[in-house]
């Protein structure tokens, strides 16, 4: 399944960087229990931060000039933010990058915990939680919101798991990473999000 998730990742055709801020975030994949499946991590930011408190993420951040590369960034945020050890992930690929509406250019990275570690957060995070990709494929889980700005109307999944709400930039890079790797069918306007310039 990982070398499946490999090539699908590969076969991504890259679109241009922006002029735009850069993020990296990581999606880290973990076995489901020793079954067949997959978590996905979760952070819950710390509710007494100033932008984004309380919202559910991926561990990450912005780029700074000691990043060598994006993927860099991802892995230097999420030691930052959750303890996360390099040494314990397999780099799987990237998804191509969403503009954030603070027009932040957010890179996402798919990695696989090859090795359990116990994660601890920093003063940002709040919570850690692991989500089996089997509830975010159920459609029966999903439901869709849909957002307007000036000419623009793009449908945005969202999940609740225990509580936890997956929704906004955090929700539509859930979806194609499940669409791209896991042949889920979830419903996205994704291009347009990639390519329009005010919403």
């Amino acid at each position: 399944m990982l070398d499946s998730i490999k090539q699908k990742l590969k076969q991504i055709n890259p679109i241009e960087p922006t002029i735009y801020k850069k993020a990296g975030v990581l999606i880290i994949l973990s076995r489901d229990n020793g079954e067949d499946g997959f978590n996905i991590l979760f952070t819950k930011r710390s509710s007494k931060l100033s932008t984004h408190s309380g919202e559910v993420s991926f561990p990450g951040g912005m780029q700074e000039d000691i990043d060598a590369n994006l993927f860099e960034t991802s892995l230097r945020e999420s030691n930052e933010e959750i303890n996360l050890d390099k040494n314990n992930l397999m780099k799987l690929g990237a998804l191509n990058f969403l503009l954030s509406r603070h027009k932040v250019e957010v890179n996402p990275f798919v990695g696989y915990l090859e090795k359990d570690q116990e994660f601890q957060g920093n003063y940002e995070i709040d919570e850690i939680f692991n989500v089996p990709i089997s509830f975010l494929m159920d459609e029966n889980n999903i439901n869709y919101n849909e957002f307007n700005r000036k000419d623009l109307k793009v449908y945005i999944p969202t999940w609740v798991y225990n509580g936890n709400k997956i929704w906004g930039l955090t929700a539509l890079i859930t979806a194609d990473l499940l669409n791209t790797c896991f042949n889920a069918s979830i419903k996205t306007d994704l291009d347009l999000m990639r390519t329009y310039d005010d919403y």
